[in-house]
């Protein structure tokens, strides 16, 4: 794994947000890893969706899967306002009894918050084999997190089509 060069990474994600957008700048941060999947995810009316998805093996694919909003390890995020990471679900006791525990293995996400602490959705990584969390910076995702926030860069809950 390269070493972490969080100012750097950080300089590169603003420049990708600035003139490609949002989803650009997301795959620049998931690349970063070998995770597959990024998103920033909105809860609604007891639901949860991506509001932006970018997927490596699947660049083409715009959205994700409108889940129960406690069928997302989101909702660990949502519930602490914090950070969660689990490498391998199956092996977390953290995890037990929950809907994505099989499905999902590893998620790292962190919370969007608004410049008054309002939680707008998570940013997070996860992917549909064992990854270790600590490949992810989290210094650079609080920092992606807050830009997403306070730059208006977090669109509303998907439409459904």
């Amino acid at each position: 794994m390269a070493q972490v060069n969080t100012v750097r990474d950080f300089e590169q994600f603003q420049a990708i947000l600035s003139t490609r957008g949002v989803r650009d700048a997301l795959a620049y941060l998931v690349g970063l890893t070998d995770y597959r999947f990024i998103g920033i995810w909105r809860f609604q009316d007891g639901k949860a969706n991506a509001a932006v998805h970018f997927d490596k093996e699947n660049t083409g694919t715009l959205r994700a899967q409108e889940v129960a909003d406690t069928a997302t390890y989101c909702c660990y995020v949502r519930d602490s306002k914090g950070v969660f990471k689990t490498a391998h679900a199956l092996l977390d006791s953290r995890t037990e009894g929950h809907p994505a525990r099989e499905v999902v293995p590893t998620y790292c996400g962190v919370p969007v918050m608004d410049s008054s602490g309002l939680l707008m959705g998570t940013l997070c990584h996860y992917d549909l084999v064992p990854r270790d969390p600590e490949q992810i910076n989290l210094e650079l995702m609080f920092a992606v997190a807050s830009t997403l926030a306070q730059g208006g860069h977090v669109p509303p809950y998907p439409s459904a089509h």
